[in-house]
């Protein structure tokens, strides 16, 4: 027999077990996203278009339908828009434990056009944390004096999606400003389910609730043409802290991190160009949670060929932020190609994705396959 039941402290417990840190004595994992954000926040998401990402992430500070920056949307001249999806596998080793996961994900959208002629408005959304996940525990506790095996089992369905209106402007001929202002909203859809192995005496019990999740942040950001061929991009972004509801409660509030990043891309021809970016974030100032670590990231990359059919390609390399022990990493690698088509009205963008994530008593391997859609009309 189920029992289910969701009241106040129930969701309390689940709002714990899903916005704090755990750590279980022994069980397993299974996950849509990936399993380095189980123990913190949730996993972050890349602020990228395919044909940023398809270059390792290089070309994202340069491109207007990547929503990392905002000056870049000065670049625009005409009303646009592009979306961005991704199909991922992956295959995790969990301290031994194997397992194939899949999911499938619309992590950008982003839409601008010209206010005048040299200002220029944009926004759209991006994820700014993914929080699906399941977990499966095995524990012994104490009842009445005997140890009773118990299996639990938490999921966590949903995300922080980060909603983005900016503004930016070309102030001279070679520089070019702008500003963003971010929502985060979102929610998960969590359930707790304990069973017993002495299904006689006890009875599995099952909890549901939903988390709501809320805050905002601000962005600043640069371009700079040093000459027709070399230009240098610098952005700056706070968010306030990421807020927990449930039912209308406040169950939970963490601090998120500031975000610096510089990068530079250089046109080396007609069909060649290459660019690379930094980007550091203080995930450290967590405090509540106890395995956040600060991250530094960084990505190359390079467009080759005619403008309307480019070839692409990237690797980038970095740090995770959520993690028992060291600070885990990641490194991955990646190449797509674009298509124009309609006379230069719309382009069509695929790519292939490969990373590897290590950290203690856990690795990830990830393929994603990634489409993405540019139109102007």
């Amino acid at each position: 027999m189920t029992v289910g039941r969701s009241d106040g402290r129930t969701a309390v417990v689940i709002a714990v077990l899903t916005l704090l840190p755990a750590v279980w004595p022994s069980g397993r994992l299974a996950a849509q996203d990936s399993q380095f954000g189980i123990r913190g926040l949730g996993t972050p998401g890349k602020w990228e278009s395919v044909r940023a990402r398809t270059t390792g992430g290089a070309f994202a500070p340069f491109d207007a339908f990547s929503p990392l920056t905002d000056a870049v949307l000065a670049d625009v001249r005409r009303m646009s828009a592009s979306v961005t999806s991704g199909a991922s596998w992956r295959t995790v080793d969990a301290g031994g434990a194997q397992s194939s996961l899949r999911a499938t994900r619309f992590p950008a959208m982003v839409i601008t056009g010209p206010l005048t002629s040299r200002i220029v408005v944009g926004g759209g959304f991006t994820t700014y944390l993914d929080r699906s996940f399941g977990v499966i525990v095995h524990d012994t506790i104490n009842l009445r004096g005997v140890p009773q095996p118990i299996t639990d089992e938490i999921t966590s369905d949903g995300a922080v999606s980060d909603l983005r209106i900016a503004v930016a402007a070309r102030v001279h001929s070679r520089l070019a400003v702008g500003l963003g202002l971010h929502r985060m909203t979102g929610s998960s859809r969590v359930i707790a389910k304990r069973s017993f192995a002495d299904t006689a005496n006890y009875r599995t019990s099952t909890a549901r609730d939903e988390v709501a999740y809320g805050g905002t942040g601000g962005s600043a950001s640069l371009l700079f043409d040093v000459t027709s061929d070399i230009r240098v991009a610098g952005w700056f972004r706070t968010d306030s802290k990421l807020h927990a509801d449930v039912g209308g409660r406040r169950v939970a509030e963490n601090a998120l991190p500031r975000t610096f990043g510089a990068g530079v891309q250089w046109r080396a021809g007609a069909q060649a160009t290459l660019a690379g970016n930094v980007m550091w974030r203080n995930w450290g100032a967590v405090q509540s949670i106890a395995n956040a670590h600060d991250t530094f990231n960084w990505s190359l990359g390079a467009e080759i060929g005619s403008p309307s059919s480019p070839f692409r390609f990237g690797l980038r390399g970095g740090q995770m932020p959520f993690g028992v022990g060291k600070t885990p990493t990641e490194v991955g690698y990646s190449a797509g190609l674009g298509r124009q088509f309609s006379g230069g009205r719309g382009r069509l963008d695929i790519g292939l994705e490969r990373l590897q994530r290590s950290g203690s008593g856990l690795n990830e391997r990830v393929w994603t396959v990634l489409l993405g859609l540019t139109v102007r009309p």
